[in-house]
């Protein structure tokens, strides 16, 4: 709507004299256009599952999947890598996303978003986000990795071998098989980092600030196991809470290329 009525305009400008007709359409790309509205183009389409900008609300920008924090306040911190983001500094803050409970992840998933960690640290390990439990553990008596799995996929930090290092980790579960990785990257508190995970039902590819920093053909295939079970951002169900801020979160039903990954970064639409 409002790239019609910026032509409109345009047009109108024309017939008054002030603009050359001639060089309307060379002169005046929607680039132009969005410079003038201020607005981005719709970035809702049949690939997104939500989008959160977290700009003092918990809503799906897109399609309803809303946030709850289950707070009576809810936090914000108003400089977010774009506008305000998500402030997750109460040791027991989460957001739960019931409207994704049970829902059919298939073969071809994505995960981006924005965060920053804080200092404070309670536990050896917090959640970023995940739907529900995912823990991979080695048994007591026998030398064997037991799964306790109620539901599919987690990205988490865990605490690093210094006091501001912190470590990204995440399990998937799929039809195939599941599996942990403990060590995809260190970072550093106090430092925005863009995080994006995208499966294609055959690889797994993790990529930090733009950079493919694992990728894994070997560990699973088929679809991410559909759960009874709420999305939840900032806590992890088998340890504890993410401490620092969350932004441009958003969900997709298909494996992101590298190229979108680039955009994202670039913080364009998707």
């Amino acid at each position: 709507m409002a790239k019609v009525t910026v032509i409109f305009i345009v047009f109108l400008m024309a017939l008054a004299g002030h603009v050359d007709a001639r060089s309307v359409s060379h002169c005046y790309s929607w680039g132009s256009f969005k410079g003038i509205t201020g607005r981005e183009p719709d970035p809702c389409n049949d690939d997104t599952i939500a989008y959160y900008k977290f700009d003092r609300s918990y809503r799906d920008v897109c399609f309803g999947n809303n946030g709850f924090s289950g707070n009576i306040f809810q936090k914000f911190w108003k400089l977010g890598i774009s506008n305000a983001a998500a402030n997750f500094a109460n040791t027991n803050y989460q957001i739960s996303i019931p409207s994704l409970n049970s829902y059919e992840w298939g073969s071809t998933f994505s995960i981006s978003l924005w965060f920053q960690t804080g200092q404070y640290v309670t536990r050896q390990q917090g959640g970023l986000i995940n739907n529900f439990n995912v823990t991979t553990t080695n048994a007591s008596i026998a030398n064997e990795t037991h799964t306790v799995t109620t539901g599919s996929w987690d990205i988490f930090l865990k605490k690093g071998e210094i006091e501001e290092q912190r470590i990204i980790g995440a399990t998937i579960v799929t039809s195939h098989a599941n599996k942990t990785w403990d060590d995809i990257a260190v970072i550093r508190a106090h430092h925005w980092y863009h995080l994006a995970m995208t499966y294609d039902g055959e690889t797994i590819n993790f990529y930090l600030n733009n950079h493919l920093v694992l990728s894994d053909s070997q560990c699973c295939h088929g679809d991410i196991v559909s759960t009874h079970t709420d999305v939840v951002i900032g806590r992890n169900y088998n340890e504890g809470s993410f401490n620092g801020y969350i932004d441009e979160l958003k969900l997709f039903k298909k494996a992101l290329t590298s190229q979108e990954i680039t955009k994202l970064y670039q913080l364009k639409v998707v």
